[in-house]
Parts: structure tokens; C-alpha cells; sequence
């Protein structure tokens, strides 16, 4: 009599894990050096972790966001590394694939407060290979990106003025 009362409250138990709700939220805040705006990466983790990238003006309010989030949950983007550039001016952010896909890749994004807008490293010079992205006085991003010849090849180390991605 005891087995069947046991296996009756494993199943309510495993059920009732099954419908509840296993994702949380984190929230990470970085203000700018000169702290006029705030960027914002809310974590979504469930199985994997996607983020959405928010900058907010403190004095008008005014918010971009970039979300890379997926409707399945395994095909959007999580932040790895983040920081604003000494001048203010542009926010830059490494990433990986959610779910595990093209390991070597940590494309980059850059927000532009003067632009208003997101920008792919990736697209407008070549894919990025390192997460570890350096930030120069003012404005200048030093990265690792895919050699020209291909995958099979070492890395290349670019010096780009972050003010020329959004000309």
C-alpha cells in the first residue's frame, strides 16, 4: 500500500514541476563615465540564457533596445563582455550564440548615442573570434577578428575608430 501512495506523490510532484516556471530574470545596469546614460542587459535564463540590451538617456528618458532573444530560446545571443567607451559616446558588447552555435564567433554590437542606434562589428568589418574586446581613449576598439584566409588560419588584431562604423 505504501508503493502506489509513493509513486502517486512522485507523479504530482514531477508534474508540478513540469508547468511551473524555471526562467528568471537578472538585470545588470552599466552607466556611461559621464553618467548620462544607463545601459541596461536583462538576462532571460531558462535552458539558455538570452539578453536584451537597453540604453536609456538619464536626462530625456529616450531608450534604444536591442533584443536578442529567440522564440524557441536556443537561437539568440547572451552578453559576455560590456563597456562604454572613456568618451561616453558608444557602448560595446561581446557575445555568444544561446544556444552553442559557432563557438568561435563572439560577434560584437556597438550602440552609438550620437547615431542612436546598433551596429554589428561583425558586418561592418569581419567576424569577431575574441570576447575580450579592449576599449582605447576615446573611442577606439581593439579585437580579434577571423583572418582573411579563413577559419583555419590565426586571428587578426584590428584598431577601428568606433565613429567610423556608423558613417
Amino acid at each position: 500500500m505504501k508503493t502506489p501512495l509513493l509513486l502517486v506523490l512522485l507523479c504530482s510532484s514531477l508534474a508540478a514541476g513540469a508547468t511551473s516556471d524555471s526562467s528568471e530574470s537578472i538585470t545588470t545596469n552599466n552607466a556611461s563615465p559621464d553618467g548620462r546614460f544607463m545601459a541596461q542587459i536583462l538576462s532571460k535564463r531558462a535552458e539558455f540564457t538570452e539578453d536584451t540590451v537597453t540604453v536609456t538617456s538619464r536626462q530625456s528618458g529616450a531608450r534604444s533596445e536591442f533584443p536578442m532573444t529567440s522564440e524557441g530560446g536556443g537561437n539568440g545571443r547572451h552578453v559576455l563582455k560590456s563597456e562604454w567607451s572613456p568618451d561616453s559616446k558608444f557602448f560595446v558588447f561581446s557575445t555568444s550564440s544561446s544556444g552553442g552555435h559557432s563557438v568561435w564567433n563572439a560577434k560584437t554590437f556597438v550602440y552609438s548615442v550620437d547615431a542612436n542606434k546598433f551596429i554589428s562589428v561583425d558586418e561592418k568589418v569581419r567576424s569577431v573570434t575574441d570576447e575580450d574586446f579592449q576599449l582605447l581613449p576615446p573611442h577606439t576598439l581593439q579585437v580579434e577578428t577571423l583572418n582573411a584566409s579563413g577559419i583555419d588560419y590565426p586571428s587578426m588584431k584590428r584598431t577601428i575608430d568606433l565613429a567610423t562604423l556608423f558613417r
